[in-house]
Order: structure tokens, then C-alpha cells, then sequence
């Protein structure tokens, strides 16, 4: 299973990643953590090739996790709110490595604008998710403390899972490298 955190800057994604690899025993990959092993003086944003070569690696090296540990849960701390059009990539991506793909976008109220949850229990995430099964797009209130953000997000997973291959086409290494592509 790959779980894929997103969510504006600031709105806890990477604290509630490490509490999903921890609780999951799950393999944790952040973009920022890799950014910060790599390039650890450079203090600039991301430029778009960078932040692009950083997510090829990161899905290079969840497809490489996967092919050793079929049965691995990943958990992608990789992208920010804007970079959402990718998440279709992603749907394609898990599909071609026979994986379920759970999206959690994390969301603050008190300090982003554009989104207002309902309640604090999870929510199907709307709009440019559509193409993500209903059951697996998850929307977690970080205003919540930490803990019980995690209790949610836990909660709206249930438990992992494995999926079949598709077989459209996408299957093995070409496949697998197709769907990389556009999943960045």
C-alpha cells in the first residue's frame, strides 16, 4: 500500500507521516528529508527541475521497496497542495506495482483559507481527487492535536491491503517507468 500525504506548508503533513510509518511500521519517504540529505546547504526553494528529480527518486525508490517487500506500506511525504494534478500519476504509478493507493490530504483551518473541513473526522477529499476511489481519499483536520490527527488518519485507512496488478498494459518495468513519469 503507498499512502501519499499532501496539504498546504505548515499544516502538519510531515509530523503525521512519521506517526503513519511509526503506527504502520511503514517505510517513510519525505521529499524534504531527501532534499535535506542531498543538498543539506542549500537553503533555496525548490526549483521545479530539483523538486522533479527529487520525486523521481522518491518513486524510484518506492518502486524499488515494493519489488523487494510487495507486502511494504510506503508512506510518500512529497508534495504540497498545488501539485495535485499529479495525484492522477500517482493512481497509474501504484496501479502499474499492484499497490492501493490512499491519498490523506492534510488541511488547518487556522492557517489556510482555501479549505474549511466540516468536522474534524475524516472526509472524502473533492475536485481534482475524482479519480481516486472515494474509500481512499482522506481529508484530516491538523487543528486536532497531533495524536488525535493520527487516531483519524488511522481510522480513515483501516487496514492495509493489496491490490492486484492492473492489466492494462501499465505491468512490469516499462509500465512501472511510464507511470513514474507522469506521476511527477
Amino acid at each position: 500500500m503507498i499512502i501519499y500525504l499532501h496539504g498546504s506548508r505548515g499544516t502538519g503533513k510531515s509530523v503525521l507521516a512519521r506517526g503513519l510509518a511509526d503506527k504502520l511500521g511503514a517505510h517513510l519517504l519525505s521529499k524534504e528529508e531527501l532534499h535535506r540529505v542531498l543538498f543539506p546547504r542549500d537553503g533555496h526553494p525548490l526549483s521545479e527541475e530539483k523538486d522533479g528529480w527529487l520525486c523521481d527518486l522518491l518513486l524510484q525508490a518506492t518502486a524499488w521497496n515494493l519489488d523487494i517487500e510487495p507486502t511494504r506500506t510506503i508512506v510518500l511525504d512529497a508534495q504540497r497542495a498545488g501539485r495535485t494534478a499529479e495525484v492522477v500519476g500517482l493512481l497509474r504509478f501504484s496501479r502499474a506495482l499492484g499497490q492501493e493507493l490512499h491519498v490523506v490530504e492534510c488541511v488547518h483551518p487556522g492557517r489556510e483559507s482555501e479549505r474549511r473541513p466540516r468536522s474534524r473526522r475524516c472526509q472524502p477529499v473533492e475536485g481534482h481527487l475524482d479519480a481516486v476511489p472515494r474509500d481512499r481519499t482522506h481529508l484530516v483536520d491538523m487543528s486536532a492535536p497531533a495524536s488525535a490527527a493520527l487516531q483519524i488518519a488511522l481510522s480513515c485507512l483501516g487496514a492495509p491491503t493489496r491490490v492486484e496488478p492492473s492489466h492494462d498494459g501499465s505491468q512490469g518495468p516499462d509500465g512501472v517507468r511510464a507511470a513514474m513519469s507522469e506521476a511527477h
